[in-house]
C-alpha cells in the first residue's frame, strides 16, 4: 500500500505543477493582451487625423421621407467633444453630423464615442467641422485579444501556431495588395496568395507529417479541378455578366479580378473539407494500419456525408450575409424578388455555387490522395 500511496502523492504533485503552469501561463498571456487592449484605447498619438472625444451630442429632426407608406427621418447633430491629439489637443471641438432613423450609410454618435473629425478655426478661434467616421480600432483590439486568449487557453500550443500562421497569412495579403496597387496582376498574385495560404495554414496546424501532406496535396489539385470546370462552363455558355461586380473601379481586367475571388473564397471551404477528411482516415489508419482501402474509402464517404451539408451551408451564409441590408432596404421599397437576384445577388450564387462545387470535389480527391500518401507511412501524429 506504501509504495502505491507514494506512486499518488507524486502522479498528484505532477499534475498540480502542470497545473499552477498552466494557470501562469493563462494569467501571463491575459496579462499582455489586456495591456495591448490599454495602448490601443490610448492610442491617440498613432493619428495624424484629429480624434474628439463626444461629451454631449443633441439630435434634430431634420426632414422626413416615405416609402411603401413608412417613414424614414433624417437628423442633423450638434456635437461637443475634446480634441484627444494633434496641435489642439485638449481644446473643445463643436462638430456636425446627419444621419437618419436607419443608419444604413450614416451613424448616430453618443457621448462616449471616439470619432475622426476634419476641424477648423473660425474667425472667433473656435473650433468647428464635422464628423468623418468613428474610430473602431479599440473594439477591434477587444475582439482579437479574446480570440486569441481563448485559442491559447483552449488548445494551447496548436492555438499559438494558429495565431502566428494567421499573422503572416495577413501579412501576405496586406503585401499582395501593395504589389497589386503597384501594378502587378492581381490573378498572378492571387494564385501565389493560394499557395502560401495552403501551406502555411497546413505547416502550422498540422506539422510536416504525412496528413499535412495530403491534405495540402488536396486541396490545390481540388481548386485546380474546380477552376478547371469553372473556365470549361464559361468557354461553353454566354459567360458572366461583370457589370454586377461590386466596387468597379478603373480599367480593371474584371474577369481577372472575379477568378481571383473564386480562388480565395473556395480555398478555406475547400482547405477544411480536406484537413477533416485527412484527419479522419489518418486516425483510422492509425488505429488499425490492417485496415483496407476499400474500408477506408466507405469511412471518407461517410465523414463527407456528414460535412458536405452544413459546408455548402456555411458558403451559402458567407457570401449572401453582406448582402441582406441591401434585399431588405429593396424589398421595401417594392423592388421585387426577383429582380433583386437578378440584379443585385448573381455574382454572390456564382461564387457559392463555384464554391459548393469545390467542395464536392474534395470529398473523393481527398479520400484518394490520403490512401495514397498515408497507407505505406500507416498514418502520422499531427
Amino acid at each position: 500500500m506504501e509504495p502505491m500511496k507514494r506512486a499518488a502523492n507524486i502522479i498528484f504533485s505532477i499534475l498540480l505543477k502542470l497545473e499552477k503552469r498552466n494557470l501562469i501561463l493563462n494569467l501571463l498571456v491575459l496579462a499582455v493582451l489586456v495591456s495591448g487592449v490599454t495602448i490601443v484605447f490610448n492610442n491617440y498619438h498613432w493619428y495624424d487625423k484629429t480624434i474628439v472625444n463626444i461629451e454631449k451630442a443633441e439630435n434634430t429632426l431634420t426632414d422626413r421621407s416615405k416609402a411603401s407608406g413608412k417613414g424614414e427621418k433624417y437628423f442633423s447633430q450638434a456635437i461637443t467633444g475634446t480634441i484627444m491629439n494633434g496641435d489642439y489637443q485638449g481644446e473643445k471641438a463643436y462638430l456636425s453630423n446627419r444621419f437618419s432613423s436607419s443608419n444604413l450609410l450614416d451613424d448616430q454618435y453618443n457621448p462616449g464615442d471616439e470619432v475622426f473629425a476634419k476641424i477648423n478655426a473660425n474667425e472667433n478661434g473656435r473650433l468647428e467641422g464635422y464628423v468623418t467616421g468613428l474610430k473602431r480600432d479599440k473594439y477591434t483590439a477587444i475582439l482579437a485579444s479574446l480570440l486569441i486568449w481563448l485559442l491559447i487557453v483552449l488548445i494551447r500550443k496548436k492555438g499559438l501556431f494558429f495565431i502566428i500562421s494567421l499573422v503572416i497569412n495577413i501579412a501576405s495579403l496586406g503585401y499582395a495588395l501593395h504589389l497589386n496597387h503597384n501594378g502587378l496582376n492581381i490573378l498572378t498574385l492571387s494564385n501565389c496568395l493560394v499557395l502560401i495560404f495552403t501551406f502555411i495554414s497546413l505547416l502550422f496546424i498540422c506539422g510536416i507529417n504525412r496528413k499535412a501532406m495530403a491534405a495540402t496535396l488536396s486541396t490545390l489539385i481540388t481548386l485546380v479541378f474546380t477552376m478547371v470546370l469553372f473556365q470549361i462552363t464559361l468557354a461553353n455558355t454566354d459567360g458572366i455578366d461583370y457589370t454586377y461586380m461590386e466596387y468597379i473601379a478603373g480599367q480593371n481586367n474584371l474577369s481577372q479580378l472575379f477568378l481571383s475571388q473564386i480562388l480565395i473564397g473556395s480555398l478555406g471551404a475547400i482547405m477544411d473539407v480536406a484537413v477533416t477528411e485527412a484527419s479522419a482516415l489518418n486516425e483510422l489508419i492509425l488505429k488499425n494500419p490492417e485496415i483496407s482501402a476499400k474500408e477506408l474509402i466507405q469511412s471518407g464517404r461517410e465523414v463527407g456525408y456528414d460535412i458536405m451539408g452544413t459546408m455548402i451551408n456555411i458558403m451559402l451564409f458567407a457570401y449572401l450575409c453582406g448582402a441582406f441590408p441591401l434585399i431588405i432596404l429593396k424589398l421595401k421599397n417594392n423592388i421585387g424578388l426577383n429582380t433583386i437576384i437578378l440584379s443585385q445577388l448573381p455574382m454572390e450564387l456564382y461564387r457559392f455555387l463555384i464554391g459548393s462545387i469545390g467542395i464536392l470535389l474534395a470529398i473523393p480527391i481527398t479520400v484518394f490522395i490520403s490512401i495514397l500518401t498515408m497507407k505505406k507511412g500507416k498514418g502520422s501524429a499531427c
